[in-house]
């Protein structure tokens, strides 16, 4: 086994629309089983990302904490 591509089939997430992720003002819609509530954004396809985000995962994960958790709360992901 190649521990080297054992490791992103163990982070991989499961794709939703975002619709099915987005946050009302009423609180979290029902999500799907096993949607991590902390990282929404995880959840979405890399074209979602972009298009909410106005940039690839990658570069997100570069931003501090509060910065990311601002993003998300402009686009109802958190």
């Amino acid at each position: 086994m190649d521990r080297g591509n054992s490791l992103p089939s163990i982070l991989e997430q499961k794709i939703y629309p975002y619709e099915m992720l987005v946050v009302t003002h009423r609180g979290r819609s029902k999500l799907p089983p096993g949607v991590d509530r902390t990282r929404l954004e995880r959840h979405l396809s890399p074209e979602d990302f972009q298009s909410l985000f106005g940039m690839p995962i990658t570069e997100f994960d570069r931003l501090s904490l509060w910065k990311r958790n601002d993003l998300k709360k402009k686009v109802s992901l958190f």
